[in-house]
């Protein structure tokens, strides 16, 4: 096994001699390294679905099928050697999310009353071309509190943001603050995602308040991103390789997606699976070991 790391602090690498591999490590290994490191590449892991559906198991609580349709996804549930597990496919030809116009930056499941930003975990098995077919990069919202210049560290405590659900725009509103706590690793972190700009109101962030007064757009967001977009120590861009796996908490980062530009009409699809996973506290998770 090797592993390199991304950043100093964050995002690492591994390749594996064989990807069955990764189950010979102590069941705690993988789990605490992604706490640690944020973000893990799995590199040429090309196993079977029911491989991969254990994998989830490794770190955190796989969701049950019926948790999949809150996010419009349509999960597919197998039989292991460990009980029932889902995963969810999703593809260029039939997934919305997956079009082939690029993907502004978000954060995955920011509004459920349980387990919101859960971990995701994305195993793509088929790649047209990995130069055209999207790259996706990760915005560190942790260290980013770190970034931020003395104005915008005086303006923060003033600042809440009113999320929407992205699937139907004007329903479950919330207003939170800006800044938002890691549950497990109790780590602060900036609550960014897709927001509302000009007449789009498919997005999570739909209304932006300072000292309690709502303001007349979303540009406080977008200004923010594009500060935070400018550190390079913030960002990590990958370039999908064939049987890539990419396991991150959506409670540290905001993710986004270049335009893909493989011929869809020679039939053609950029091929997922993916696993929701939440977040299991420390007593739990060594209680059920």
């Amino acid at each position: 096994m090797n592993i390199t790391n991304i950043h100093d602090t964050w995002g690492s690498v591994v390749t594996l001699d064989k990807p069955l591999d990764f189950f010979n490590q102590d069941v705690n290994f993988w789990r605490n390294m992604l706490y640690d490191r944020k973000l893990i590449v799995f590199k040429r892991m090309a196993w079977t679905e029911k491989a991969y559906a254990k994998f989830g198991l490794r770190f955190g609580q796989p969701w049950a099928p019926e948790e999949y349709h809150y996010s419009n996804e349509t999960p597919r549930t197998m039989m292991t050697d460990l009980g029932k597990l889902t995963i969810s496919p999703f593809t260029s030809k039939t997934d919305k999310g997956l079009k082939m116009s690029g993907m502004p930056w978000h954060a995955d499941i920011p509004n459920r009353s349980e387990n919101p930003f859960p971990f995701r975990s994305l195993w793509i098995v088929k790649n047209p071309n990995p130069e055209n077919s999207g790259i996706t990069g990760w915005l560190n919202l942790e260290l980013a509190l770190d970034k931020l210049t003395p104005g915008w560290q005086a303006l923060l405590p003033k600042v809440t943001i009113i999320q929407q659900s992205w699937y139907e725009p004007g329903t479950d509103l919330q207003e939170h603050s800006i800044v938002k706590t890691q549950p497990v690793t109790g780590i602060k972190s900036l609550r960014l995602n897709y927001f509302n700009e000009g007449a789009t109101n498919d997005a999570w962030i739909c209304g932006v308040k300072v000292d309690g007064v709502l303001q007349p757009d979303c540009s406080l967001i977008r200004e923010l991103l594009e500060y935070l977009e400018k550190q390079p120590d913030l960002l990590y861009y990958h370039t999908w390789d064939t049987n890539d796996i990419v396991i991150y908490d959506n409670w540290t980062f905001v993710h986004n997606r270049t335009k893909l530009q493989f011929d869809e009409e020679q039939g053609l699809e950029r091929f997922f699976f993916r696993i929701n996973i939440h977040h299991v506290s420390d007593t739990i998770w060594s209680q059920g070991q």
